[in-house]
């Protein structure tokens, strides 16, 4: 079979595409064998995509191993940030498709995943909710993968650590859902500022951790080495 040329070519709807084009004398077959293997293939990328995701510091942090304690600067308990870790996995990898294009007879491969529609992801349990007594949402896929310049009454609480003595000791023993910080008004904290969520969460390059994450070079070359195996 002739060389066959690997890119990676990100599109206005996907934040992790990889083209696969094969000369057009071979294309046919080539097609044919990855559209008759494409379960296989779907699977083995999903798998790879998601180890990439896990080994996120995001990820990590919100399992409770990695550089913050996203749990606590969520307010959510450690099952339910292990929960949105795992349902963030889940997504990814079910997201993989396999798909042929025949472009003025020359017939190629696309596998895509990771649409920029996170609509899904902000339906996974634990995606938001409203903290008490404040009622305020918490939106924190949101944060996660949309927007991450938070804006809880223009900031106006900051987060309270466990350690820090007094009354919020007290208080997050009490109402803490992770057991380690709950969120204060900065009015009952007697000074300025506001809450900023954790670097990690920020992303890079106008990217969210995930879009970043998945959408380097290595990663796609990755992807394209699981088709060429699974194709030959």
């Amino acid at each position: 079979m002739p060389g066959i040329i690997i890119k990676l070519e990100p599109s206005a709807q996907l934040s992790t595409q990889l083209f696969n084009g094969a000369k057009k004398s071979a294309s046919n077959v080539f097609v044919r064998r990855a559209i008759a293997g494409s379960v296989t293939i779907s699977r083995e990328i999903g798998e790879m995509l998601v180890n990439e995701f896990n080994n996120t510091d995001v990820a990590k942090s919100l399992r409770g191993g990695g550089s913050e304690d996203l749990a606590a600067h969520f307010g959510l308990s450690d099952s339910r940030a292990y929960g949105l870790a795992d349902g963030m996995a889940e997504l990814i990898k079910s997201s993989v498709r396999i798909l042929s294009y025949n472009i003025a007879g020359f017939f190629s491969i696309r596998i895509q995943a990771i649409e920029r529609d996170w609509s899904k992801y902000l339906d996974i349990p634990g995606a938001e909710y409203p903290s008490h007594p404040s009622d305020i949402i918490i939106p924190v896929m949101k944060w996660l993968l949309i927007d991450p310049n938070i804006d809880i009454g223009q900031a106006a609480y900051d987060i309270v650590f466990k350690g820090s003595g007094g009354q919020f000791d007290t208080r997050i023993q009490q109402v803490s859902r992770s057991g380690r910080a709950i969120m204060v008004s900065l009015k009952a904290l007697g000074g300025s500022g506001g809450y900023v969520l954790p670097a990690i969460v920020r992303g890079q390059l106008g990217q969210n951790f995930i879009e970043y994450t998945l959408g380097q070079q290595e990663v796609a070359k990755k992807a394209a080495e699981i088709l060429i195996k699974r194709v030959r």
